[in-house]
């Protein structure tokens, strides 16, 4: 539509690039790469179809194309001969230092002049062949002097590998050679005539943010992504690759359905499922969701780099939690039903606080791993910010809107986020901002759900606290207190002592362990476990030696600050102890100054 609207003659390509794409001519069907699929699906009357790739010749769809644009240029020769006889030839190129071979050197205006000699000149010399493009497009305009077309067709260019030829960098920065070709797409992309006229060029790239800014901040360019394939296309490829097997391979052996299947590989690639088909059928074993998880998950790490991103799918339930029966009860009747649905209700995010050692992560895993669903773990975020920051965000953006009810994790999410203020650096300060917006995006909701947990929800910027992104709901997770508190301490004894605790031992158990968190429970059960492996099965005066021998790290000021800080940031009454009211809330208050008065600020 874009071209043939003539709303823009400089197209950009850019996305899923490296993949296969779908192509059905009577009745033969394939799935082929994007460069063939541009040729056969632009193979049309009325265009003249020119391919310029990096270090290859400039190629024609057919032969007669290229019969035409050679008629049409020695025309334009004849009609523009006494002019350039006054004036420097239009294919004059200054020298180009990105050139070793004489042959390559050689300036059109000092060539013999044949047509077959410039196409040979170009091979091996983008800044020619970019200089040469843009003369085939000022000859595509040109009318004789009977004010007809030198040539009928429409000029349809598509350049490969724009990132390599038009790299992105401060101007004084880069090369002679790539300044010479930026200066040339610009130029002949910003003519007036050319942005009138009918020819368009069209290029590819994986991420836009790889081509030069002047190029791409020009308001004539357009930018066209290609999304990573959705369920549709996965299901119709699976399809057509189990229908087009030949009978002397062997087939397709899956768990489930193909629709099954379809949803299980959100995030591939068609290129990345076939290599998954192609694998399963050739072992012959059954195509199995740990199989597909697998795949997935190192694809995923692939794209990103597996400092980036984690993929995971948990083992435990919210049926393994321990405690915690008030929280459990809450996403039971409150979350799950708002993570499945893809109506109104559905929610985009939520923010999970609380000291540290309480259990938010493994908590969530099991809440994950109740819906059955994968969990996409970002980590060192900020690491990739002064990388190829753009680039990544570019790829993973593309994942999320390809992959369907994922849980994205943002573990320590107060560091991993950076500043939009003006002390920030602009690349983190753009990221945030596009990550906060990709967080309120519309199109990912009811599909992706972020969830930030940090035990210091008060160093969380307040734009990612808003309501519409993880603001809406605010999740305290704990200490264990009453019943959950003695829950806790029997799943501790569990493994160590067998029968009933008498009351008396069980009391004076409690009173011991007053002030442990879930991780110190955790790190007491340990403890039991080694002691037991020396002893065998303890008595209650042997399990009492052990806790009594054991000291809690001196970070109880720093954990009761950051308890007070999510009684204070919660935004659900029936999650928080006791009854709220304004006075309560006053009290957390205090408590907080008093506690920064002498330093502890979490």
């Amino acid at each position: 539509m874009l071209i043939n609207s003539g709303t823009s003659r400089s197209i950009v390509l850019h996305g899923n690039i490296h993949d296969l794409f779908f192509v059905e001519e009577s009745e033969e069907e394939d799935y082929i790469p994007l460069l063939p699929f541009l040729t056969h699906s632009w193979d049309v009357p009325g265009f003249l179809l020119i391919v310029y790739e990096l270090n290859g010749p400039l190629r024609f769809l057919r032969q007669t194309d290229r019969e035409k644009l050679e008629k049409a240029f020695y025309a334009w020769r004849g009609h523009t001969e006494s002019s350039q006889r006054k004036t420097t030839s239009l294919f004059t190129l200054p020298n180009r230092p990105e050139h070793s071979n004489p042959k390559a050197d050689k300036s059109l205006d000092s060539s013999d002049g044949l047509f077959e000699q410039y196409l040979n000149d170009a091979i091996g010399s983008p800044t020619l062949a970019f200089e040469l493009l843009r003369q085939f497009c000022l000859i595509s305009r040109t009318r004789d002097v009977h004010g007809e077309k030198l040539l009928s067709e429409k000029l349809l260019i598509i350049i490969e590998a724009t990132d390599m030829l038009l790299p992105e960098g401060e101007i004084r920065s880069l090369n002679l050679a790539d300044r010479h070709r930026i200066s040339i797409v610009q130029d002949w992309i910003s003519d007036s005539d050319f942005m009138k006229a009918t020819d368009t060029v069209v290029f590819i790239a994986e991420s836009k943010s790889l081509i030069n800014s002047r190029i791409m901040r020009l308001p004539q360019v357009v930018d066209v992504e290609i999304q990573s394939p959705q369920v549709e296309e996965r299901r119709h490829f699976i399809s057509w690759f189990n229908r087009t097997q030949k009978p002397a391979e062997k087939e397709l052996n899956l768990w489930g359905s193909q629709s099954q299947l379809a949803v299980l590989t959100a995030g591939l690639s068609i290129q990345a499922l076939r290599q998954l088909l192609v694998s399963a059928c050739y072992s012959g074993e059954k195509l199995r969701p740990d199989n597909v998880i697998e795949k997935v998950s190192e694809f995923i790490q692939t794209q990103l780099g597996e400092d980036v991103v984690e993929f995971k799918k948990p083992a435990h339930t919210l049926k393994d939690i321990v405690g915690n029966q008030k929280l459990i009860g809450f996403l039971r009747t409150q979350i799950i039903p708002r993570l499945t649905s893809t109506g109104k209700d559905s929610i985009s995010g939520l923010s999970v606080c609380g000291p540290i050692g309480s259990g938010k992560t493994f908590i969530f895993e099991g809440l994950a791993g109740e819906l059955d669903i994968p969990v996409l773990v970002l980590k060192n975020i900020r690491s990739m910010w002064f990388g190829q920051t753009d680039v990544i965000f570019e790829r993973l953006r593309r994942l999320l809107m390809a992959l369907v009810n994922v849980l994205i994790f943002v573990d320590e999410a107060d560091t991993q986020f950076g500043d939009v203020g003006r002390d920030a650096h602009a690349t983190e300060r753009r990221l945030t901002g596009k990550i906060q917006a990709m967080m309120s995006d519309p199109q990912l909701r009811g599909n992706i759900t972020w969830l930030l947990m940090t035990a210091r929800i008060y160093n969380l910027s307040p734009d990612l606290r808003r309501e519409g992104r993880v603001g809406d709901i605010v999740i305290p997770v704990l200490d264990p207190t009453g019943e959950d508190r003695e829950t806790f301490l029997r799943w501790t004894l569990s493994n160590v002592f067998s029968g009933e605790i008498p009351d008396e031992s069980f009391k004076l158990l409690l009173s011991l362990t007053e002030g442990y968190s879930a991780a110190s429970f955790a790190s007491l059960r340990a403890d039991l476990e080694a002691a037991k492996n020396r002893n065998g099965k303890l008595s209650v005066d042997e399990i009492v030696d052990v806790i009594s021998d054991r000291i809690l790290p001196n970070i109880g000021p720093i954990r009761q600050y950051q308890t007070l800080q999510a009684f204070l940031n919660c935004t659900r009454k029936s999650l928080l102890p006791g009854d709220y009211s304004p006075e309560v809330r006053d009290s957390w208050l205090k408590q907080i100054a008093q506690l920064e008065a002498i330093g502890v600020r979490g």
